[in-house]
């Protein structure tokens, strides 16, 4: 899904590998992407561009020229029209002429004009990749801002066996869906990363040091800003670039300058992550003029440097996240609990000297996370591969604290409704009454506390209650129709699923200007004021069934309680046994016995599935079939019951969705088969799934 529209160009070079090339165009086409395939010469010899050419629909760019006709193919305009560029696969020869500038076919000036993010994807034989000049030109790749998709291990076209497969066409698909996926995960978080040595000056020209390169925390840095946060990196002295253009960058040197730094801009911010390697002392007086040489030697005194993570770690409130490093040469995992308790981090991010191609001034790492419960090791990667699995684990823990970790505001309440009443049929009477009516209504949803839960102000609920006044009398007498919709957000994405909706025919109350809108579960006195704690209840208690299995039961209960006690009054919307459906067998649907599938599946759907698929579309899709079948259990235990309405008509533009660019034709086929038969009136949408499987 996060494809449709980009426009990508992909670079295919001389290897065997080349073959897959195909099976990547296919499923980037499939995806909704726009391919232009750049060839080099050499890889005509692999794979033919008329294959590639017939795959993506446009014709793939081999020559500076075109043979006859003399029509340049602009390298300059590629680069500006692409949204991403992936070479594969990559030959260690095409890679050094990347690294170097060496511009000596259309591939290479066009990654060199190239605007957009570029990822390589190196296929050739062991010894080739595990060469130092291929590394050392990988490495250069890497600090230019490029993304190095590491190959695979495996048998070898030498028919050896060892590290040089290019990935598989899946894997690089799965990487540029969530490169896209990612631009709005951590959209509106503020996140402090601090990186780098400390310098502890002895004189003007010598200081107390280490060996870090910053590129860790650059590298996390640049990945949090490449997910929409407001990164502030405030980096000790090193010789790196401030790796994405939306950073803010405070540079310090001392412990002292970083502490004055982090203090000051943490309470602003949803989390930090200290990367620095921060100098634990620093000389009691630092001396102005250069210290000269003596025969005796010299003694330095050294003082404690404040403890940025410490002083963080007591500043830090439950709506905050704080994560640390700790570099160890022995007994790390012991030191690293120690360090984390007692600084009272959420996490912190264990790398060992004991582990090669780990710690200071090399381009990967090889860490272990721990935290409060539990301990996940991660194999040897590149620092940049290593910052996704440190900013993924991070938004699993925002995801926590935005299920469990709210903390009271006292105007912040569950609903966040937006309320209109449309009087346009009921024109010539007094129109201030409608005005002031629908500000109570907005006042009344909003404000008034419908649970004993604390809600952050992001966690309330999307809600619309659309009123349309059918009759008005100056007496006070409305018939109105109601629209209520709720949806909720999906996790690492700008993206919101409905969750209920339902059009209520005819509501029927009296409302004199200024009257005070309240409610009495035990009394039911009002029934406008009783329809809409009926609709606040299901919304609440259908939300939280998609974050627990049957989760929303208490609130649920309480719109079923409404719906029982308010069968005397005169308005025929609570009538039981009703022909139509109504208040009463929407939520009696949902709560009947039979229909226990349809709220399982809710949080499967949207939990699991879902909120899954930003990250791991293809898992997510997989849940989602499963939900499928549970709608067909509930379907065939009430086939009549209105509330199988909402995933078969409201939500048919998101099943599409799923399945157009993801899963197998017989995935699909099964699914559509079920669709069909619950709901053959929405024919066109679920025959827009069954196209996609042929």
């Amino acid at each position: 899904m996060q494809l449709k529209g980009k426009k990508i160009v992909l670079g295919i070079t001389g290897s065997i590998a080349a073959y897959k090339a195909a099976i990547l165009v296919r499923l980037l086409v499939k995806a909704g992407a726009e391919v232009q395939v750049v060839m080099t010469p050499s890889a005509k010899e692999f794979i033919t561009p008329l294959t590639l050419s017939a795959l993506s629909g446009r014709p793939v760019l081999c020559d500076f020229f075109c043979s006859g006709n003399g029509v340049w193919n602009s390298h300059v305009e590629l680069g500006l029209w692409a949204d991403a560029m992936i070479v594969a696969p990559a030959t260690a020869s095409t890679i050094g002429k990347m690294a170097h500038g060496i511009a000596d076919n259309l591939l290479v000036t066009t990654y060199l004009s190239m605007k957009a993010p570029v990822f390589v994807a190196p296929a050739m034989d062991l010894d080739m990749y595990s060469h130092a000049t291929t590394q050392s030109n990988l490495s250069i790749l890497t600090n230019n801002g490029n993304y190095i998709l590491e190959p695979a291990s495996g048998e070898l076209a030498s028919h050896l066996s060892g590290k040089g497969r290019m990935q598989e066409p899946e894997y690089i698909l799965s990487r540029l869906q969530e490169y896209f996926a990612g631009d709005k995960a951590l959209a509106g978080r503020k996140i402090l990363i601090t990186a780098g040595p400390t310098y502890e000056k002895i004189d003007p020209v010598r200081f107390i040091g280490n060996y870090s390169s910053g590129k860790m925390g650059f590298a996390i840095a640049n990945e949090c800003a490449m997910q929409g946060a407001e990164v502030t990196l405030v980096a000790g002295p090193v010789a790196l670039d401030t790796p994405h253009p939306s950073i803010k960058r405070v540079d310090v040197e001392s412990a002292q300058q970083m502490y004055d730094a982090s203090t000051k801009i943490f309470p602003q911010c949803d989390a930090a992550i200290l990367c620095a390697a921060v100098a634990d002392y620093s000389p009691v007086a630092a001396a102005d003029k250069k210290i000269k040489r003596t025969a005796d030697g010299m003694t330095l005194e050294l003082k404690s440097n404040p403890d940025i993570a410490a002083e963080l770690g007591r500043q830090k409130t439950e709506k905050q996240l704080l994560a640390g490093f700790a570099l160890e040469t022995n007994n790390g995992e012991f030191h690293a609990k120690e360090k984390l308790d007692k600084k009272n981090l959420d996490f912190i991010v264990l790398n060992s000297l004991e582990d090669e191609g780990a710690g200071f001034a090399v381009d990967t790492n090889k860490i272990t996370i721990i935290d409060k419960e539990k301990t996940s090791e991660y194999p040897l990667k590149s620092k940049k591969d290593v910052a996704r699995d440190i900013v993924s684990y991070l938004k699993s823990l925002f995801l926590f604290l935005l299920l469990f970790m709210a903390v009271p505001q006292t105007n912040a309440q569950e609903l966040n409704a937006t309320v209109s009443l449309n009087s346009s049929k009921v024109q010539g009477t007094n129109t201030e009454v409608f005005t002031v009516l629908g500000d109570a209504l907005t006042e009344f949803i909003n404000n008034r506390k419908w649970t004993n839960y604390a809600y952050e102000e992001y966690e309330r609920i999307a809600c619309n209650f659309t009123f349309v006044v059918d009759a008005y009398s100056d007496d006070g007498s409305f018939t109105c129709s109601l629209m209520v919709q709720a949806s909720r957000p999906i996790f690492g994405s700008t993206y919101s699923s409905t969750i209920f909706k339902y059009e209520d025919k005819a509501i029927n109350f009296s409302y004199q200007p200024y009257d005070r809108l309240d409610f009495n579960e035990d009394n039911l006195d009002n029934n406008l004021t009783a329809v809409i704690a009926f609709y606040a209840y299901i919304i609440i208690g259908m939300d939280m069934d998609t974050m627990g299995e049957l989760g929303g039961s208490e609130f649920l209960n309480k719109a079923l309680n409404i719906a029982n006690n308010a069968q005397m009054m005169s308005d025929a919307g609570w009538r039981a046994g009703s022909n139509e459906n109504n208040r009463y067998t929407v939520i009696d649907d949902y709560m009947n016995g039979a229909m226990e599938p349809l709220r399982q599946l809710m949080y499967k759907y949207h939990r699991l599935g879902l909120d899954t698929m930003f990250k791991n579309a293809d898992e997510g899709r997989k849940i989602i079939t499963e939900c499928i079948a549970m709608l067909k259990t509930a379907y065939d235990n009430r086939p009549l019951a209105y509330i199988t309405k909402l995933f078969t008509e409201y939500k048919k533009e998101e099943l599409v969705n799923v399945y157009s660019n993801e899963g197998g034709s017989e995935e699909k086929n099964s699914v559509v088969e079920v669709l069909y038969e619950i709901s053959p009136s929405q024919s066109d949408a679920w025959d827009m799934i069954k196209k996609s499987a042929l």
